[in-house]
């Protein structure tokens, strides 16, 4: 009997939640993440529309293969435990989701990091098949990496190799980080960091972005659009600071493939040339040019890297 998997990629603001067969998600829910109380407080949600989505495939208990969970955050994989969080779930370290999966459903269960994840997805089933020498960014809340080297997937004595690239410091006396590091490139391009640079601007009150409730990164490509200047300048520090990013994963891991992966990339075609040149032009490669590609999975690399680990272990 053919077994179906759940996978489940907890991002900072949403909550991705896939049934998986053969390598295919064939059905999802997504939900918001919690926004009180952290995961703990969130678990009986999470339990609700895992049960949910089981229910409306017809799925019962004995057809369920395991759960896997793509995390925001570093997990030991070996011993299935959250490590560390940096302002998203700080309180879920103490968690035993493994215990919590086995109390509810009785199935193997397997955690590591969700852009890890991302990055085994997108090699195995998306944008770089082609290749076992890659690395992924992800743009979103935050700046998620990974990398996979000589068909490797880079974990590390501490389980943190490869994941801290939204860390790399692009500027050494630069902004602070919430990491606590200054000059980051999380600090220069990711969701959490632009209602900052909008408000500490001058031209804030004139710009459109100051009838924006929250400002994340569509609504500054979409004012910019509109030729509005802090839009414009915001984008462009956004764009460079991915390139400088980008930059030193290519330094530190010697990949053929980068794959961007995040909501905005359905602006692939306003992102990726101007990361392409910047990266032929200025990154150290002289054995030829890595390929900049757009994730070909999305929402369904994290989701789809999970199980496919999870499958591994079991």
């Amino acid at each position: 009997m053919k077994k179906y998997f759940i996978g489940i990629d907890l991002g900072g603001t949403r909550v991705k939640i896939g049934l998986v067969m053969d390598g295919t998600v064939v059905g999802r829910k997504v939900i918001s993440a919690p926004s009180t109380g952290g995961l703990k407080e969130g678990l009986p949600v999470l339990r609700q529309n895992i049960d949910d989505l089981l229910h409306e495939h017809a799925v019962g208990k004995e057809r369920l293969g395991g759960i896997g969970l793509a995390f925001a955050g570093l997990a030991d994989p070996v011993a299935k435990k959250i490590l560390s969080t940096n302002k998203k779930y700080d309180e879920a370290v103490g968690l035993d989701p493994e215990g919590w999966v086995k109390e509810h459903w009785g199935v193997p269960f397997f955690i590591d990091n969700d852009t890890r994840m991302a990055t085994v997805g997108e090699w195995k089933y998306g944008a770089a098949r082609d290749t076992n020498d890659l690395v992924v960014m992800t743009i979103g809340t935050g700046i998620g990496t990974s990398a996979i080297i000589e068909g490797r997937l880079l974990r590390g004595r501490h389980f943190q190799a490869g994941c801290l690239g939204g860390h790399f410091s692009i500027q050494y006396n630069g902004r602070r980080c919430n990491c606590g590091n200054e000059g980051c490139v999380e600090a220069y391009g990711s969701t959490w960091c632009l209602n900052e640079m909008a408000k500490s601007d001058a031209g804030y009150p004139q710009s459109l972005l100051s009838r924006t409730g929250s400002i994340d990164l569509a609504a500054v490509f979409a004012a910019a659009e509109k030729s509005d200047a802090l839009a414009l300048c915001i984008r462009q520090t956004c764009l460079d600071a991915w390139s400088a990013g980008i930059i030193n994963l290519i330094h530190a891991y010697d990949p053929e493939v980068v794959v961007i992966g995040g909501g905005i990339m359905n602006r692939s075609d306003d992102i990726l040339p101007y990361l392409t040149e910047k990266v032929r032009r200025l990154a150290w490669c002289p054995w030829g040019e890595v390929q900049i590609r757009a994730s070909k999975l999305l929402d369904d690399a994290g989701i789809l890297g999970v199980v496919h680990c999870l499958q591994e272990t079991i």
